[in-house]
């Protein structure tokens, strides 16, 4: 028995065929009340269309009504008997058999449905139920993850910025940075008689006191774009031009220094002096090392740069002839004229000048002193020193004949000697040591004297020219002194139109700042010779808006400021940017700033071309004001400021 349940179930769907075959042969040979018996074809049909498919119940249909329709056509008297009382109710109680019988199945079924519908229900509700708390427990644990994945990354990212570079950290992240052969400036600062301050101090107040200095030479570096290489001691090592390729590496380097020297001598913030060298060459530069890596520069110019420093005087920035070539129209330099002699073949003569500089480093106004060191280093054969010694000592008493002869043979000798003897180099090396940054307002080919001497004071007197903010922006752009011009020019423009001491101030002031938003223009950009396309365009559009950004960033509040800013390269025709403004649309202040930078920027030498001849610019200017560009009636000042 068991065996036949089996292969019944097994075979069901032929069990339920076989069923319908027999029960239709028996109802069509055996059953007399074959009318009433019709309804028997709607309990295998119904239970076809629930445990088979709806095609196999339809199918089934119609082969029951082919098989009923043929016995009824062969036999069709057995379908047509004649009916007694007792055929009626047989066929009534037949026929509410079937109905009943149907009623219930369906009943069944229906049920049976609903239980099915009702577990699939719970089970997809306890389904959902689970994957949402599932789904919130991943999510949860993501986020965990995803959480001390960013601080395991904020760590290791503080703890290389605490010792690399934030654009060497960026490009090895990205895997960017490779080892390459570029030019660079390099620059060397070392402090002098640290060894004997370090001596006579307890060892935490010299690190209290380096750190100090220290951090304000990192504000300087990096607001000129230096890469901090190393920490020598109380020396560092820095590079300008890498990782990140500034074009105007050198002068970046040459200001850096300069605001390093100034900010160890103001007001006597540091007890000490700092020797600052640099020069521009093409080392090697990339990362070095194995388990510990560090990315450096190595090369000739490293090695140049440390020797330069040993022998600048303290206090002051000396450099290469390469660095100076690329530096000289924004800085005034004189060649140095000190001469390593430590390994001359006469020890007396090192020891007895040792002696004497000592002397020198006691008493640097002993007028005698000086004159005694220069004829000695002449009598000794050292012209360089000599001349050097001589042209102080005449500058504090020129009176002195015997002195004047000496500096005159110095001078006469001094035409066969071109360069600085470096330790460890075969060929000498001309070095400069720099004074200052050249003043553009001193430029008469492009400031008139009558005009200079009339407003430089007077501008002076009612603005500080905001110097920590531009500078490090022009000397990226390699337009030094280009906000101190167009300052000036805008402030005698304001007089020329009879405005207010306010409204001058005011259209000074946005003129000496409308460009430090170019700090977000791609440097390359900035110093490209030639046009840009729409894209770049657009791109270097955006600085004025920026430097109103900025402004706001640094706590300023004026927004005449801001508007004159904005507007200072809208046209007079309307074709100009941001906004499109034309006329008088236009502030008065926007009209003259704009005027005034581009007169200074045609009149100014550029890294990529040479300067204009004033009057060839003006006309210039005249030109483009009849296309539209300027305001005619600031342009009529302009030439009146200029005598043209």
């Amino acid at each position: 028995m068991e065996n036949l349940k089996n292969y019944l179930i097994k075979n069901s769907e032929q069990t339920f065929v076989l069923v319908i075959l027999v029960s239709v042969a028996s109802i069509n040979y055996l059953i007399e009340h074959k009318l009433a018996f019709l309804n028997f074809y709607f309990i295998p049909i119904l239970f076809a269309a629930y445990y088979l498919s709806l095609r196999k119940a339809v199918l089934g249909a119609v082969l029951c009504t082919l098989t009923v329709a043929i016995y009824a056509y062969l036999f069709a008297k057995s379908y047509m008997p004649s009916f007694t009382e007792w055929d009626l109710w047989m066929n009534i109680l037949t026929w509410a058999s079937f109905l009943i019988l149907t009623a219930t199945m369906v009943g069944k079924l229906t049920t049976r449905l609903k239980a099915k519908i009702e577990a699939t229900d719970k089970e997809l509700k306890d389904y959902a139920e689970n994957l949402e708390q599932k789904v919130a427990e991943r999510t949860e644990s993501l986020e965990k993850s995803k959480a001390a994945i960013e601080e395991l990354k904020k760590k290791l990212e503080d703890a290389l910025y605490s010792t690399m570079d934030h654009s060497v950290v960026k490009l090895i992240i990205e895997k960017r940075l490779r080892t390459e052969k570029r030019k660079i400036s390099v620059l060397f600062s070392d402090v002098k008689d640290f060894t004997q301050f370090s001596e006579e101090r307890k060892p935490e107040v010299v690190i209290t006191d380096l750190n100090w200095l220290l951090q304000e030479m990192e504000v300087v570096l990096l607001d000129y774009h230096g890469h901090i290489d190393k920490y020598l001691g109380d020396g560092i090592m820095a590079e300008f031009g890498a990782p990140i390729d500034y074009e105007r590496h050198a002068l970046l380097a040459v200001i850096a220094g300069l605001k390093m020297q100034e900010r160890v001598g103001k007001n006597g913030k540091f007890p000490w002096q700092m020797r600052i060298g640099i020069a521009t060459g093409e080392p090697i530069i990339g990362m070095i090392g194995s388990q510990r890596q560090t990315y450096t520069a190595i090369g000739d110019a490293v090695n140049v740069a440390a020797r330069i420093q040993e022998l600048s005087t303290p206090g002051s920035v000396t450099i290469d002839s390469s660095t100076y070539e690329q530096v000289s129209y924004f800085v005034e330099g004189r060649r140095k004229t000190v001469l390593s002699f430590s390994e001359s073949a006469d020890p007396g003569f090192v020891k007895k000048m040792a002696h004497y500089s000592q002397l020198l480093d006691e008493n640097p106004d002993d007028v005698e002193l000086m004159k005694q060191v220069g004829l000695l280093f002449l009598e000794g054969n050292h012209i360089l020193q000599a001349h050097e010694q001589l042209i102080q000592a005449l500058e504090i008493d020129p009176k002195d004949d015997k002195i004047k002869l000496a500096y005159a043979e110095t001078t006469l000798k001094m035409k066969g000697i071109d360069a600085v003897s470096i330790r460890g180099r075969k060929k000498g090396l001309q070095l400069y040591e720099i004074v200052d940054l050249r003043n553009p307002l001193m430029d008469r080919e492009k400031i008139p004297q009558w005009l200079y001497e009339r407003y430089h004071e007077e501008v002076e007197k009612v603005l500080e020219y905001p110097e920590e903010t531009v500078l490090p922006v022009e000397a990226t752009d390699g337009s030094i002194g280009h906000s101190r011009v167009v300052g000036f020019l805008s402030y005698a423009l304001g007089d020329a139109f009879d405005l207010t001491d306010l409204e001058k101030v005011e259209i000074l002031q946005a003129a000496y700042l409308a460009d430090v938003g170019k700090a977000i223009v791609s440097h390359h950009l900035l110093n490209r010779p030639g046009g840009l396309s729409k894209a770049e365009l657009e791109e270097v559009a955006k600085h004025s808006l920026e430097s109103v950004h900025l402004l706001k960033k640094m706590g300023h509040r004026d927004e005449g400021l801001f508007k004159i800013i904005k507007a200072t390269h809208e046209k007079f025709d309307g074709s100009g940017y941001p906004t499109g403004l034309s006329g008088g649309e236009i502030r008065l202040g926007a009209r003259i700033v704009a005027v005034a930078d581009t007169y200074d920027g045609l009149t100014s030498w550029r890294p990529y071309r040479d300067r204009w001849d004033y009057r060839a610019a003006f006309a210039e200017m005249e030109r483009d004001t009849e296309r539209g560009k300027f305001d005619p009636k600031v342009m009529e000042a302009l030439g009146r400021l200029l005598e043209i």
